[in-house]
């Protein structure tokens, strides 16, 4: 893992201005969590990128501690290990994760929200590196 942080920092130093965020809006309606864009898609030629997964302003939910968890890499119907992905944190209204994004790949993540009363509520969203 240190290993790999230390690849994303620097791949972000390589990149500098080229490694502009993406964002992601995350909304709670009920017991059904939605991520636009869904899948996120980040393009080769962007290289190392940071996600940032945002709430919108004076929601009444927040993201859990472990807001954002990279599950691993989709290949057919198997989750592998990956190592594209990291570095995930941030607080109750957002989250962000480093993407090396050197090399194709589709990444399943799981969003993690408390409700206004403290329950769980997950969904397993993609992220999809392309060429």
């Amino acid at each position: 893992m240190k290993r790999f942080l230390l690849f994303c920092a620097a791949a972000l130093a390589w990149h500098g201005a080229q490694a502009q965020p993406i964002t992601a809006q995350v909304t709670l309606t009920g017991t059904t969590i939605t991520v636009q864009p869904d899948p996120i898609e980040v393009k080769r030629a962007r290289g190392a990128v940071v996600i940032r997964w945002e709430l919108p302003p004076n929601v009444n939910y927040s993201f859990d501690p472990q807001g954002i968890v990279i599950e691993g890499q989709q290949v057919g119907n198997q989750l592998r290990p990956q190592d594209q992905i990291g570095g995930c944190g941030g607080g109750p209204r957002h989250v962000t994760c480093t993407n090396a994004n050197s090399r194709r790949g589709t990444f399943k993540y799981t969003v993690r929200l408390l409700d206004a009363t403290g329950r769980l509520i997950e969904r397993d969203p993609l992220i999809v590196n392309q060429e």
